[in-house]
């Protein structure tokens, strides 16, 4: 028979070129798995159809329509050759027509009477397909015409194909027309019997109960779950679920199986199980016999610094070995400013476990279904993002980070972080229930790490089920230190040079982190360096410059432009009526200068700068502290100088008729907290005395309408904001004076400390 076919593999393609140009036979043979992309000789069928190419025409997409007209049957023995195209030795498959007998010619007549009937009973075929085959003559080629036009899978027409003897292959092809004509017969039993069931202007009604009889009538048939049903089956078997998920994922099953084909449900059902089965079930990376030698000297490697970390990690980790658990009962909370590794850090862990890494990002996440899922009744439902970090994992025993966990939120559609509670709970976890899944999964075997910029924005009962590591920001030897180890190299391979492409001066990777960076981190310092090498890259392309550069100080300009920040940002002669605060914040520390003026009024006090709640009250604190002290401290007066804006000439009070405005810059940024109270105070009575504060001096924490200095926190960042813009002397509580002693070395070598009890005590340190 004349047959047209499309082909789109290279291949194919070739083989049917030189078919059709040398005038040469082809060899049209399927392959044994139409899903394998590139076939090899061993996926091809044995027995094909030799032909000859009629006519080729190239398409537009670059594959062939070739029109190919089919000889005889043949053998393949051999592969002669694999490239470019397949190239074979073979022989005809000479059938065994035998002689003319009655016997042939009645099975030939039954065969065009059986397929007369399958043609009639099947609304896709033309009658005209009936005539052709009845018009062939030749018993044999009677049984390939009949073949060629049944609606049969590949493998039952090579089946046929594959059959030598005539009366063999007559007698295939009409068992093969009787089942198809008794499976027409069947239909339109059916048809008729659900007919009378439902009205005709039910179509939709009408089909659903005509599939759902056959399905009652093929239910014992051996074939009568398709193979997609029969690999959920096996993939049952294959996981090791619990025998409660088991049954449910059973049923689930059992309703796709006895579902409509052209049901909305089926589409659900299938996406559920496929759901359920990526998911790992008991699965584990790792041998977990790993060595905490090696663990250490992996954070080591990978991170500068950090040794209270990674001492913390290590002994995380000893716990959980000693207890024969892949970690213990606890979740580590890595808590810092933006750059400081608290991600990194994590990966290192994923990477020295030898477990995969999965980050789950929280920010602005306010829908409690993002953590346990969405239920099905849902129309584009899907699992919560714990479940799917597993999926992606493939294993139940990965290093899972959850990311900014204090920029959560909640609204109406629930709260993300109790959720979380169950998840980070070793009490519930082992029964984790996904609302798209409603199975209990174990998520026990997991290592969670979480990491937040400000511990105060994670919610307490979330809090509660954390032990939280801090990652305070780094000091400038520490900097130095992480760019010549770690960014340099990153950075160099990043860009396409080498790392002695571009050599720094000493000078020259100080004044960058001096002058052009101000952070806790060293984000900021990656991206200034990644610049430097972006424009030596360009200027080697461009220009031809020669490499090694080298790049000093001077030079800095030409790369980064002018350097944003001055050598000291202090001032250096003495503040009126200002003061230096210190200030801990999401991003590390920072040094406040709070400004403070006297100006005709009502005798009120005036706070501009954003300023929280607690802060505003912490002001109010000090402003009472100083009216009491002022109108009961003889003492305290004598403080004031001769011509102090509080009093007038007659050196009485004069502050009912003065409003005291004081201002915290940046005005754009909030602020809040307690710990500027003894530099509120110091401000405040610097514009009421007229006496002025020393520039290099910074003050830290909070202060009681007695004068009292209560202990703060963020020490650690607060000191190296201070090193950072020249402060050289701090005074803060008596009671952190233990806090000090955890400071790098070179910051408290940097700065005096001056250790308060009380507002008093601070008076000669802070003024001239």
């Amino acid at each position: 028979m004349v047959a047209p076919i499309f082909a789109g593999r290279e291949k194919s393609i070739r083989a049917l070129e030189e078919a059709f140009a040398n005038k040469s036979p082809i060899i049209l043979s399927i392959q044994k798995e139409p899903a394998v992309e590139d076939p090899s000789a061993d996926d091809i069928v044995r027995v094909g159809t030799m032909a000859t190419v009629v006519q080729l025409y190239r398409l537009p997409d670059g594959s062939i329509k070739a029109l190919v007209e089919g000889q005889q049957r043949v053998r393949i023995k051999s592969f002669a050759a694999t490239s470019p195209h397949f190239q074979v030795h073979f022989s005809p498959l000479v059938g065994k027509k035998g002689k003319p007998s009655d016997r042939l010619d009645a099975l030939a007549r039954v065969v065009v009477k059986e397929f007369i009937r399958y043609v009639e009973g099947n609304p896709g075929m033309s009658e005209e397909m009936a005539q052709v085959v009845g018009a062939v003559a030749d018993a044999g080629d009677l049984g390939d015409a009949v073949a060629a036009h049944l609606l049969l899978p590949f493998k039952k027409k090579q089946d046929l194909l594959e059959i030598d003897d005539t009366e063999k292959r007559l007698l295939a092809v009409l068992k093969i027309l009787v089942e198809e004509n008794a499976v027409l017969d069947l239909e339109r039993n059916l048809n008729q019997k659900v007919q009378e069931k439902i009205e005709t202007t039910q179509r939709q009604i009408f089909l659903h109960e005509k599939l759902k009889v056959i399905r009652e009538e093929l239910e014992n048939a051996p074939d009568a779950e398709d193979e997609n049903i029969r690999e959920y089956y096996r993939l049952l078997e294959k996981k090791q679920m619990g025998q409660p998920a088991a049954e449910s994922v059973r049923k689930e099953i059992g309703k796709l199986r006895s579902a409509s084909p052209m049901s909305a449900e089926v589409s659900v059902i299938r996406n559920y199980l496929d759901n359920v089965f990526a998911l790992p079930w008991g699965e584990l990376a790792g041998s977990g016999n790993y060595e905490l030698a090696a663990v250490a000297r992996h954070l080591e490697r990978t991170h500068y610094g950090l040794k209270s970390v990674k001492e913390r990690v290590l002994e995380f980790l000893a716990v959980g070995k000693l207890l024969g658990k892949d970690q213990p009962n606890t979740t580590l909370c890595f808590v810092g400013p933006p750059g400081v590794g608290k991600s990194s850090v994590a990966q290192a862990i994923a990477s020295a476990l030898e477990r995969p890494f999965v980050r789950i990002s929280l920010g602005g996440v306010r829908d409690e279904a993002e953590i346990r899922g969405h239920r099905r009744t849902y129309v584009g439902a899907m699992p919560g993002r714990i479940i799917d970090a597993i999926s992606k994992a493939r294993v139940d025993n990965a290093v899972v980070l959850l990311d900014e966990v204090d920029k959560m939120d909640s609204d109406f559609r629930g709260n993300p972080a109790a959720a979380l509670m169950e998840v980070l709970d070793p009490l519930q976890n082992k029964e984790f229930r996904d609302n798209y899944l409603e199975l209990d999964y174990d998520l026990s075997r997991i290592l969670f790490l979480v990491t937040a910029n400000d511990d105060d924005g994670i919610p307490p009962t979330l809090y509660d089920r954390l032990e939280v590591i801090r990652l305070a920001g780094y000091t400038f030897e520490e900097k130095e230190r992480i760019a010549k180890r770690h960014l340099i190299p990153k950075i160099a391979s990043e860009t396409g040079l080498k790392k002695s492409s571009v050599v720094f001066s000493p000078a020259a990777l100080k004044a960058i982190i001096r002058f052009y960076t101000r952070e806790s981190g060293v984000r900021e310092l990656e991206r200034r360096l990644r610049k430097i090498y972006r424009k030596v890259a360009r200027r080697h392309l461009e220009d031809n410059l020669l490499l090694p550069v080298r790049v000093s100080a001077k030079a800095l300009e030409d790369y980064l432009g002018p350097a944003p920040f001055s050598k000291e940002r202090v001032e250096r002669g003495p503040l009126h009526g200002a003061s230096l605060g210190l200030a801990y914040t999401a991003e590390g520390g920072e040094v406040l200068t709070i400004e403070t003026s006297v100006c005709a009024g009502k005798g009120e006090l005036v706070l501009t700068g954003q300023l929280g709640d607690v802060m505003q009250e912490s002001a109010a604190t000090a402003w009472g502290y100083l009216m009491s002290k002022v109108e009961n401290d003889a003492a305290f007066r004598d403080f004031f100088g001769e011509h102090a804006p509080a009093f007038d000439d007659e050196g009485k009070w004069a502050m009912a008729g003065k409003d005291l405005r004081l201002h915290v810059p940046e005005g754009a940024i909030p602020k809040d907290g307690p710990s500027a109270g003894i530099a509120l105070a110091a401000s405040m009575l610097s514009a009421i005395s007229g006496r002025a504060t020393r520039p290099t001096v910074a003050a830290t924490g909070e202060i009681t309408l007695r004068g009292k200095v209560l202990r703060v926190g963020g020490l650690r960042e607060k000191c190296l904001a201070a090193v950072r813009t020249g402060v050289k002397a701090v005074v803060l509580p008596a009671t952190n004076e233990p806090d000090v002693k955890e400071l790098p070395a070179n910051v408290r070598k940097a700065l005096k400390f001056v250790y308060v009890d009380d507002f008093s005590q601070a008076l000669k340190t802070l003024f001239n």
